[in-house]
């Protein structure tokens, strides 16, 4: 019968593992989220708001108009692309810093003078709000951890209160310092972001460990088409009532000064119902869907109510468009729950988004065209009032989907990985 000699225990070394996300969320990290994310709109909204004064001073045509109110989604779209490519090779929080840099650059460059400086500027700083906003929900799930989905919330919310403030503020800036001012004026948020944020670029990466399965295809995922449609169709409607709102109010009977508080009245709702919305799903994940649907509606009865009766209630119709361009927080917040990890995240992102400003960029050119073509608001709001119904289809298919119900099989919540060392 043979015996069993005892042996000593096998030596092993522990595998060190990824970087962690800490355990608490701290302060100057949300700080720093919410710096970058108000200035993911306001040299857009600013471009806007400053527009006729601009079109005076630098003779600008009817052609160079049309393309520095089509730079935006453009330039955000073409940017998307290649965010997840630079992300895998300098990190989400290197990649923020980086597109904070290039959009300092880009408002510095547009106040210059010149036709051609203003575009190239605005061209610059479109883009690296593109790569900012893909990464930001990626920045949110790492830092975040179970709370991705409502840090995710919360900076779109400052995006719409970073918009609002812009086409407030900016033709005020105009009147006392001109174009430049109102326009330059923005450069302080980014250089105050880009002064929160230099440090954490030299925070260690954070990666993932390997997936023991590959890389779903986003592309032939249904659940990532609905949110790319929804998150096109919610920022048409967004992007088309934020240049063409006065205008459409003016033609249904409102005078000059009551359509401009009546979109001030939008835009103030905007924000109320975003915090409304992230205080609601910052701890429960399960309200966003519904959320898309509950606004989705609420703008499509703004729509209905302008399109029916617009002087019987416009108060009415204004805020519950307010709600309506609210769809952005939830829309944002859905990202990081669909996804598995933060290269997911950041390439769900970037096609959310991409193809999604892609489709939005439609709104602003029909709205204008319909407009101009038949000088009332009734086919332009019967045209966006469409675009919500079919809006409203896939918030409910979104609504649907169960958190990450395609993610791949992530690895166990076990021990960190051993591996043994060779004899000797």
């Amino acid at each position: 019968m043979s015996t069993l000699t005892p042996t000593a225990p096998e030596q092993t070394l522990p595998i060190r593992p990824a970087v962690a996300p800490p355990a608490r969320l701290r302060w100057w990290q949300v700080l720093a989220i919410v710096a970058a994310a108000f200035n993911a709109r306001t040299s857009v909204t600013a471009v806007g708001a400053a527009l006729p004064e601009i079109r005076a001073a630098l003779g600008l045509g009817t052609g160079a108009v049309v393309v520095l109110t089509a730079l935006p989604c453009l330039c955000i779209a073409a940017t998307t692309c290649l965010v997840p490519l630079l992300r895998r090779r300098m990190g989400t929080q290197t990649g923020i810093v980086l597109f904070l840099g290039f959009l300092l650059t880009g408002q510095a460059i547009r106040v210059a003078e010149g036709q051609w400086l203003l575009l190239a500027g605005t061209a610059l700083a479109c883009c690296a709000i593109g790569g900012t906003q893909v990464l930001l929900p990626a920045v949110c799930q790492q830092l975040g951890g179970r709370r991705a989905a409502g840090l995710t919330m919360l900076s779109a919310s400052t995006i719409g209160a970073g918009a609002a403030t812009a086409t407030a503020t900016t033709p005020w800036l105009t009147e006392i310092g001109g174009w430049r001012a109102g326009l330059g004026a923005w450069i302080v948020p980014v250089a105050f972001a880009l002064l929160l944020w230099a440090p954490q670029s030299s925070t260690p990466r954070i990666t993932a460990p390997q997936l023991e399965k590959p890389r779903r295809p986003l592309l032939r995922s249904p659940g990532a088409w609905y949110l790319t449609t929804f998150m096109g169709l919610q920022s048409l409607q967004a992007l088309s009532l934020l240049s063409w709102q006065p205008v459409l109010l003016r033609t249904t009977g409102a005078d000059p000064a009551q359509a401009a508080a009546l979109s001030t009245n939008t835009l103030v709702v905007s924000i109320a119902a975003s915090a409304v919305i992230t205080a609601s799903c910052y701890r429960r994940t399960t309200h966003i869907g519904r959320w898309m649907v509950l606004t989705t509606c609420s703008g499509g009865l703004g729509l209905l109510g302008l399109l029916i009766a617009p002087s019987a209630t416009p108060v009415l119709w204004a805020a519950l468009l307010g709600v309506g361009m609210a769809a952005l927080a939830p829309a944002m917040a859905a990202i990081p729950v669909q996804a598995a990890d933060g290269d997911e995240t950041t390439r769900l992102s970037a096609m959310v988004q991409g193809f999604g400003y892609l489709l939005a960029a439609i709104g602003p050119a029909l709205i204008g065209t319909l407009t101009d073509a038949t000088s009332n608001a009734e086919w332009t709001l019967t045209a966006l009032l469409f675009c919500n119904l079919v809006q409203l289809l896939f918030a409910a298919l979104s609504n649907r989907l169960p958190a990450q119900a395609e993610a791949p099989a992530r690895l166990p919540k076990t021990a960190p990985e051993v591996r043994p060392v060779p004899p000797g």
